[in-house]
């Protein structure tokens, strides 16, 4: 594959002690003791796509929130680093952290006015894990803007142990900045129930959480997963099931309850369904 002989500026420089970290687009040189390390060449995998999700997140006036990256990917990822844009009359934007499986890894972030740089990268030849996501961005809401807004997101690259670049594809959810939000979770009854083809379920959740919905039949045998952790942003929530199972037959006649799992609670209902 050719390679990019173009010469690039760094981006940005950040020094801490001995270590000096700077990268530009497509490498990431780490020098500390005239010791050099590549985490991240111009060199692209191709295949299969890995994805970077930002999450949703909805804020009332004044409020505070986290937006959550999730990774997908079957490839080892060594390093990430990545780029946020934002408006700063409507959002402020703190200092992101890695989640608690992913604390090993080293973390420089340089922030201005109006954008958040993101490097992560393991001195040790470590692997970030994927099960959770893998950073948390803080956020709040600022002035009296209510709608939606997003988030700027350029140069989001993920690194292979072997330094190679990885094909990517970038997911950056809303923003909502609404009036009020809900103060409690609820699980609401399904409506219509019983019901023939559809219904819909409906759920609050004060603030944004990762959530599984799974329908299963009286015996316990799962009929469909509506949602699976996936980090929904806090709101009032309604979501329609179809009646029809994951292989996309109409599920039969009868009683099946709705599980509904909140971070580590869980919460359930009974539906009807008649055909």
């Amino acid at each position: 594959m050719r390679r990019d002989r173009k010469k690039h500026k760094p981006c940005w420089t950040i020094r801490q002690n001995l270590l000096t970290l700077s990268f530009s687009d497509g490498k990431l040189m780490i020098l500390r003791h005239m010791f050099i390390l590549t985490i991240l060449t111009t060199t692209i995998i191709a295949g299969e796509q890995a994805e970077a999700v930002f999450s949703e997140v909805s804020l009332t006036k004044g409020d505070n929130g986290l937006i959550y990256l999730t990774v997908k990917s079957d490839e080892a990822i060594a390093g990430l680093q990545f780029e946020v844009g934002y408006d700063p009359e409507v959002l402020e934007i703190g200092v992101p952290s890695l989640s608690t499986s992913n604390r090993d890894f080293s973390l420089k972030t340089k922030k201005d006015s109006e954008s958040l740089k993101v490097v992560a990268f393991s001195m040790e030849g470590k692997t970030l894990d994927l099960e959770d996501p893998v950073l948390m961005i803080p956020l709040s809401s600022k002035g009296d803007y209510e709608g939606s807004v997003s988030l700027n997101v350029k140069d989001f690259i993920l690194s292979r142990p072997d330094g190679n670049k990885i094909n990517l594809r970038v997911s950056a959810g809303q923003i909502y900045l609404v009036p009020s939000l809900p103060r409690t979770f609820t699980l609401n009854q399904n409506f219509p129930n019983p019901f023939n083809n559809q219904t819909v379920i409906k759920f609050d959740l004060p603030e944004s959480a990762l959530v599984d919905i799974i329908i299963y039949d009286i015996t316990g045998e799962c009929i469909r997963a509506l949602e699976e952790r996936s980090v929904l942003p806090a709101g009032f929530h309604a979501m329609r099931w179809d009646g029809l199972d994951d292989a996309g037959s109409p599920a039969p006649s009868g009683a099946y309850v709705c599980s509904m799992k909140v971070g580590v609670n869980y919460h359930a209902m009974k539906m009807v369904l008649l055909r």
